[in-house]
């Protein structure tokens, strides 16, 4: 059923009727602030705020030798009435620790927004098989739900090229380093990518 004007007023898909002319001052849907959060902290709710839409990844997953990389934190976004609430602590993950040949490297950390909803951080390199890379995480309670991609497993070739690559978050592709290096970047990843 679409929207249609009738003798009563407007009739909106969902049965309502809206039988007054529109008014400004009666729409409250506006944006009132956003907040970014690099580590953990306290939320607070501004002034007139009712409902927010939050945003978390996980950390992501920390890298081995031989270009064995990590995944990527999950993802998860969900919209929440905040009518009878202050504050929500917020934790955000960190990425998982780097780690040398035939080792098992770190896991990112989740990131939650209260217990509202929260996103697990990409398991690390060889974590779950030897010479594989991590699996990413995955978003929960969201009203969206994405998984990290995954980490690139073990490769000989590629000289001085970046063959490993860690797992891609819903942000964007991970760093990139040097692979006669492994340390000097050649790009910054984005926030819960996995370790390259």
């Amino acid at each position: 059923m679409a929207t249609e004007l009738n003798s009563s007023g407007f009739l909106f898909n969902d049965g309502t009727v809206q039988t007054t002319k529109y008014d400004a001052s009666m729409d409250n849907g506006y944006l009132i602030s956003i907040n970014t959060f690099t580590g953990s902290g306290t939320w607070t709710k501004p002034a007139n705020c009712e409902k927010v839409l939050v945003k978390v990844v996980g950390g992501g997953g920390g890298a081995a030798g031989y270009c064995e990389s990590g995944g990527a934190g999950g993802y998860a976004e969900k919209i929440i009435d905040v009518s009878n609430v202050s504050s929500v602590y917020v934790t955000v993950g960190g990425g998982g620790n780097s780690v040398g040949y035939y080792t098992s490297a770190g896991d990112g950390g989740t990131s939650s927004f209260g217990s509202y909803v929260s996103a697990s951080g990409g398991y690390g390199a060889n974590r779950n098989y030897s010479h594989t890379g991590g699996h990413g995480g995955v978003g929960y309670k969201g009203d969206l739900n994405l998984h990290g991609g995954d980490g690139t497993g073990h490769t000989n070739s590629g000289g001085h090229f970046p063959a490993g690559t860690g797992g891609a978050s819903y942000f964007g592709g991970s760093a990139t380093v040097r692979r006669d290096t492994t340390s000097t970047k050649l790009d910054v990843g984005a926030p819960g990518s996995g370790g390259p």
